[in-house]
């Protein structure tokens, strides 16, 4: 099963500087509630190919997943997908 999710919000700062901030797995407690935890499980800083764990709560219970860097051009596209997990 697909499933295809899309969030938008306005943040009044220059790109460069909220691109910084989300593309950044290290920040992900900070921005989604959920996530927990984030464990990177290859060296930084962030390239294609890097691999990091996040732990949610969701629901009551709690998920472990890790996600994949499979592109990353900054200030511009930063795309992650599901390497290992329940997703």
């Amino acid at each position: 099963m697909a499933v295809d999710v899309l969030t938008e919000i306005e943040i009044n700062r220059p790109r460069r500087a909220v691109s910084a901030f989300a593309a950044d797995p290290s920040n992900a407690t900070a921005w989604y509630k959920n996530i927990k935890a984030v464990e990177w499980e290859t060296s930084q800083p962030l390239v294609v190919g890097s691999r990091v764990r996040f732990r949610a709560q969701f629901l009551g219970r709690t998920l472990e997943y890790t996600y994949e860097v499979r592109a990353l051009e900054p200030g511009c596209r930063f795309v992650m997908a599901t390497a290992h997990g329940p997703f």
